[in-house]
């Protein structure tokens, strides 16, 4: 596993985490409707990482697969409507944690982009 690929690992760690954390303030706070509603983004969250989880057991959890870029793509949609519908309970620590896993895809992306545009591996 390449720097590239450990980056992602740890990406879905801390999407993971996020989700954990919202969730557990969110259940403190929100009212039941506004829980259904964002216990829905957060379990399509823990779906893309499930997929993203099925292609690290089976060492296919590389950047450069497009289902991988996919499923990573979903999740970082799940976890952005995770903090709109959760934004009562999100504090900036939880919201810097959103922002690093959102700007090391956009890393990974591009260099993907990059790696490709050259040849390069």
């Amino acid at each position: 596993m390449d720097e590239q690929d450990s980056l992602l690992l740890e990406l879905m760690l801390q999407a993971e985490v996020f989700c954990s954390q919202v969730e557990a303030a969110a259940k403190k706070t929100l009212s039941i409707p506004e829980m259904c509603e964002l216990s829905l983004k957060i379990s399509q969250c823990r779906g893309a990482l499930y997929h993203l989880q099925d292609k690290y057991e089976s060492d296919q959890l590389t950047i450069t697969d497009s289902t991988v870029c996919a499923d990573f793509r979903q999740l970082m949609m799940a976890i952005l409507w995770v903090n709109f519908l959760g934004s009562a309970v999100i504090d900036a620590r939880l919201y810097r944690k959103l922002v690093q896993i959102e700007s090391g895809f956009t890393y990974l992306l591009i260099s993907r982009r990059e790696q490709s545009s050259t040849g390069g591996t």
